[in-house]
């Protein structure tokens, strides 16, 4: 499905980054308003399949974090309490008060910061193959900065790959491979920095029993990064959630399972969708 998207941008108050994000109006009577936040590497359009498949009601807003793709850098470090700061600004500028979030891997941990931080501005949420727990293997992560640092992106593509994709999708040959082993290969020398931020991450386990806002847990079966273990340790520590596999997704359902990931989307929104226009967050009685 084609869908026309609008480029907007907000200015962040605390350093003037200019934060680029992609926005599909909502069609008709509006249902409510989401915020898809995306993986490390990736960027808005991740999410293009995905937000072509979700009921026209919905107004879809999908931001760059900064320092990636089509977002300006600023002044400040990109650490997830910064981008959960620069979200919570860009969520506060849409006026459609508590949104449904959305967070795949990296964008999973700042939907964690920003639902500790700022609870009032979720009216729902959804994390997509990350983990509450401080990085485990941090001299993982420390290489691949490094290699990122000294010799760029495009050498280690295949990598990437491995690592974002189940085998399923990263063995299929098909175009859509093809066009995001060569967006892999252009990301630029600020890269590295967010890869930084990854890994030196806070743990969220602590944070998880004071979350109240409705709470999908999305996983990939083939996932080489995360697996389905570190979602479901969150499905035990928050009552009322819901635990999701996907059995042909490796790290990134909403490219490798578009359809699944945007069915259970909006499966999930349809059960817990209140008036977008209501500014407070409405306790959910798990």
């Amino acid at each position: 499905m084609t869908v026309t998207f609008l480029s907007s941008a907000h200015r962040a108050a605390s350093d003037g980054a200019v934060l680029q994000y992609r926005e599909r109006p909502a069609h008709g009577s509006r249902a409510g308003t989401a915020v898809l936040l995306p993986s490390l590497f990736f960027g808005a359009r991740m999410f293009d399949e995905v937000v072509g498949l979700l009921p026209a009601e919905w107004r879809v807003i999908c931001p760059d974090h900064r320092g990636q793709c089509a977002s300006g850098s600023g002044s400040l470090a990109p650490t997830m309490a910064q981008l959960a700061s620069d979200t919570a600004e860009i969520i506060e500028s849409l006026g459609d008060g508590s949104v449904h979030l959305v967070g795949s891997s990296m964008g999973g941990y700042v939907a964690l910061e920003l639902a500790h931080r700022r609870p009032e501005l979720l009216r729902s949420c959804v994390l997509s193959c990350c983990t509450s727990e401080a990085e485990q293997q941090p001299e993982r992560f420390a290489a691949l900065e490094a290699a990122l640092r000294e010799g760029g992106a495009a050498r280690l593509v295949d990598g990437l790959v491995a690592t974002m994709f189940g085998a399923q999708f990263a063995e299929s040959g098909g175009a859509a491979l093809a066009a995001w082993r060569a967006h892999f290969a252009a990301l630029d020398d600020r890269i590295p920095d967010a890869v930084h931020e990854v890994f030196a991450r806070p743990g969220y386990v602590d944070t998880l029993p004071q979350l109240r806002m409705p709470l999908l847990l999305v996983s990939g079966a083939l996932d080489n990064a995360k697996k389905p273990a570190d979602m479901q340790f969150i499905a035990d520590r928050v009552p009322g959630s819901r635990h999701v596999v996907m059995a042909a997704s490796g790290h990134t359902p909403p490219i490798e399972e578009a359809t699944q990931f945007a069915d259970a989307l909006a499966a999930f929104w349809r059960t817990t969708a209140f008036p977008s226009s209501d500014k407070a967050s409405t306790p959910h009685d798990h």
